[in-house]
């Protein structure tokens, strides 16, 4: 297996929370294909932050991790863990895991 959070460990986790795969439901791979991946329990968190969050992260310019889209490009981006992503890719994994 993959170490997707980078730990090194040869244990697959998550890359947003480092939860390891026997802790979750089910990973998903980025929509991007940058090696990453995000469970279950970050999609829910990021959906019902989501529903609350500004639409735009303080600071400057950030992309989705998940699909390397900019700001600009979507709705809203939340961080999740060390990891940013979109509204679009929520919408997406979340819908695979239902």
């Amino acid at each position: 297996m993959s170490t997707a959070g980078g730990t090194g460990s040869g244990v697959e986790r998550c890359s947003a929370c480092g939860r390891p795969a026997a802790q979750v439901k089910r990973l998903q791979p980025a929509r991007s294909g940058a090696g990453i991946v995000i469970c279950d329990k970050c999609v829910r968190e990021c959906a019902g932050a989501i529903a609350d969050a500004p639409t735009r992260i303080p600071g400057g310019s950030h992309a989705c991790a998940f699909c390397a889209k900019l700001e600009e490009q979507v709705a809203v981006i939340v961080g999740v863990g060390s990891k940013k992503i979109c509204d679009e890719c929520v919408d997406v994994y979340r819908a695979a895991l239902e």
